[in-house]
């Protein structure tokens, strides 16, 4: 295969387009490009490359956000794909399947127009309260908690420190222990100087060995919060431990996306700072530890919209996330009026602004964990309204994403009942 970039391959002619993800941190991705570059190319195909760390936009439409992972559209729909390391002969297979639904071979199922509507919400979103929402993803996220060994679904095994902070404001003793449990199992088999990403086995003793510094530092947030609940210091020394090895991680001025076994990958990347920078002034709350103050203060220095981290533009995801760690620090309404300005779609927030759309030949989404992000950053700064239509767009939708994207919009909605 030979790849190109996708502003090509959009204008190029071939009805197939073959979209290659990987990312610098993952395990497999160069076994997986020898077996495509065994491939010739077919008439009829363009083939992509995609680094999903650097085009989340892409990854979101396309991938199953799985690394590797191959997915074959056409104008308007994905006819194929693969996730997970996959062998020459399966990809062929893959290829063939996806070019004869093309021509006519089999039937593509059109999804119907419209937000499926909730069981149990099925009146406006007005008539839900806030209450209702965050018990339904409470459960939600429950139903995928596993009794037996602790964290999030089987093989593989996750531990979601964003679905454990939500968890955690909770007051009943069931979903602090679900926390504890997981956070207990955690640190016995998944710390070595940082937190590896996930297991690989449901008893947590095959680690996938990459230490993802947004998840690290988003744990040191869970941990720093749990420790506040249950006042046992364990939690707070494994937060400031894990806190010392991500300023270690630092190359430049800037933090990398991972550590691997063979060292700092990936560019850095405004999200991926911006949880570290959040974490930091987290830790400097808990610890009064004034190293950590002075690396948050130095980070919200160094990222704003006029100084983005890589190439191009920031999508929103990169700006929720900024806005979250400067509304920390009392900070960030020029980078609202940045978003304001280029991102609002006339109730909540698109993930890309229009040129970038436009200029990719792609669609514009209304994300819940994008929006999520931003609106806990919005009440940090006073702008409850915003954040309220963020809440009430997502409430009669926040079911149609995944557990673990709904549990950042129940801590906003958390939030939101707090304040009003």
């Amino acid at each position: 295969m030979q790849f190109k970039d996708w502003k090509e391959v959009i204008r190029d002619g071939n009805p197939l387009k073959v979209m290659y993800f990987w990312t610098e941190w993952c395990e497999e991705c160069e076994n997986q490009l020898r077996e495509l570059n065994r491939i010739e190319n077919w008439e009829g195909f363009s083939y992509v490359s995609v680094n999903a760390d650097e085009r989340p936009d892409l990854a979101t439409r396309y991938s199953p956000q799985i690394y590797p992972s191959l997915a074959i559209v056409t104008e308007g729909n994905v006819v194929g794909g693969v996730y997970g390391f996959t062998e020459e002969w399966k990809v062929r297979e893959t290829l063939l399947m996806a070019m004869d639904l093309f021509l006519g071979g089999g039937k593509l199922v059109t999804p119907k127009n419209g937000i499926r509507q909730h069981p149990r919400f099925a009146l406006s979103s007005r008539n839900v309260s806030y209450e209702n929402i965050v018990n339904d993803i409470r459960l939600r996220c429950i139903s995928f908690f596993d009794i037996y060994q602790g964290g999030f679904e089987k093989e593989p095994k996750y531990y979601l420190p964003n679905v454990l902070r939500f968890l955690l404001r909770f007051k009943d003793p069931y979903s602090t222990e679900i926390v504890k449990y997981t956070l207990d199992a955690v640190i016995y088999n998944l710390w070595d100087n940082g937190f590896y990403a996930f297991s690989k086995t449901y008893d947590w003793k095959n680690p996938y060995k990459v230490k993802l510094l947004d998840l690290n530092a988003e744990t040191i947030m869970a941990l720093l919060e749990l420790f506040e609940k249950t006042k046992d210091t364990y939690y707070l020394d494994y937060a400031v431990e894990t806190g010392e090895w991500l300023i270690r991680c630092r190359k430049g001025d800037f933090y990398p996306v991972a550590e691997t076994q063979k060292g700092a990958v990936g560019k850095p990347l405004v999200n991926v700072n911006s949880e570290i920078g959040e974490a930091m002034f987290y830790l400097y709350q808990f610890t009064r530890d004034g190293k950590f103050k002075d690396e948050a203060e130095r980070l919200s220095s160094l990222l704003t919209p006029s100084h983005v981290v890589g190439d191009g533009k920031p999508f929103l995801l990169d700006l929720a996330y900024l806005v979250r760690f400067l509304s920390s620090m009392g900070k960030g309404k020029e980078v609202v009026k940045t978003i304001l300005n280029e991102f609002f779609g006339g109730d909540v927030f698109y993930d890309v602004s229009l040129p970038h759309a436009l200029s990719n030949g792609i669609g514009r989404f209304k994300l819940i964990t994008e929006n999520s992000i931003l609106g806990q950053g919005l009440l940090r700064l006073q702008m409850t309204d915003q954040a309220k239509l963020i809440v009430d767009y997502f409430s009669s939708k926040y079911w149609n994403f995944a557990y673990f994207n709904q549990a950042d919009l129940g801590s906003l909605v958390w939030m939101l009942n707090e304040r009003t």
